[in-house]
């Protein structure tokens, strides 16, 4: 019997039947996948966690919204040509009018509709084509909510073709189940202002010791709002470095892509 196990086995890895969580089976031969992302596209993104993403080759995700400075677009640019992904951020970046953050009654959720927010997703897109001259696949939901005039805008997305995969909110969540995987909710760590690089690096620790995909939510970094240390943020970087290769780090469509690929087919 356990020969004939054994066999099986073997079988099973020479038809390739796994999921990417199992070891070895993401690209390389790595065991699990690390992406950074970055929400608003703040100034301490282009001066301090660029720079230190680029000093050790990582690419990343950054989603950005229509309040981007002129001034800026050209940087924006550039950060794209150095491979890193500009994602959409809807337009104006609605959120509910629950939150902490006072807004103009213009700007919240619950005064929405879905068609506009469609249509706001939409225009985003053609300025990050503008930007890159690359169509967006990316998206993440403003304050990660996906309630706009009281709908789950989520399953309208996904039928629409303005997006592939869309990043929702999660509190040090780790994606195992793959086939179960909605692309259009996929949770994330939305990583807790002031969090140190224990936090951080402990994080990434779980993922690789799950073979699973670990999602990173950033604001700030030294700066800014809702931000981080630089430091701490170098830390991690540096950890993820030390061990390149057994953690994978991509950006959200080439990590999304390479799931679809290799499990939902």
């Amino acid at each position: 019997m356990k020969r004939q196990l054994t066999t099986i086995v073997l079988i099973l890895a020479i038809l390739g039947v796994s999921s990417p969580g199992a070891k070895g089976n993401w690209p390389n031969g790595k065991k699990a996948a690390i992406v950074l992302t970055y929400d608003d596209g703040l100034d301490s993104h282009l001066n301090i966690a660029i720079p230190q993403l680029n000093k050790f080759d990582f690419k990343s995700t950054f989603f950005l919204y229509g309040h981007i400075a002129e001034k800026d677009i050209s940087e924006w640019r550039k950060v794209s040509h150095q491979g890193h992904e500009l994602g959409n951020h809807s337009l104006f970046h609605p959120c509910s009018g629950n939150g902490s953050i006072p807004l103009s009654p213009r700007f919240i959720s619950e005064n929405y509709d879905v068609p506009s927010m469609m249509r706001e997703i939409e225009a985003m897109n053609k300025l990050l084509f503008a930007i890159t001259g690359e169509h967006t696949n990316s998206y993440a939901y403003p304050c990660s909510e996906m309630m706009i005039g009281g709908i789950d805008y989520s399953t309208i997305l996904g039928a629409s073709d303005l997006i592939r995969f869309a990043r929702c909110g999660g509190d040090r969540s780790i994606i195992t189940d793959f086939k179960g995987l909605n692309y259009f909710k996929v949770p994330t760590f939305a990583v807790p202002p002031g969090s140190d690089s224990t936090v951080l690096i402990d994080y990434a620790k779980d993922v690789l010791k799950k073979g699973g995909v670990g999602i990173y939510v950033f604001h700030g970094i030294g700066g800014d709002y809702l931000s981080i240390n630089a430091k701490d943020h170098l830390a991690l970087l540096e950890y993820l470095s030390v061990h390149y290769k057994e953690i994978w780090v991509a950006t959200f469509n080439e990590v999304m892509e390479y799931i679809q690929n290799n499990v939902n087919k």
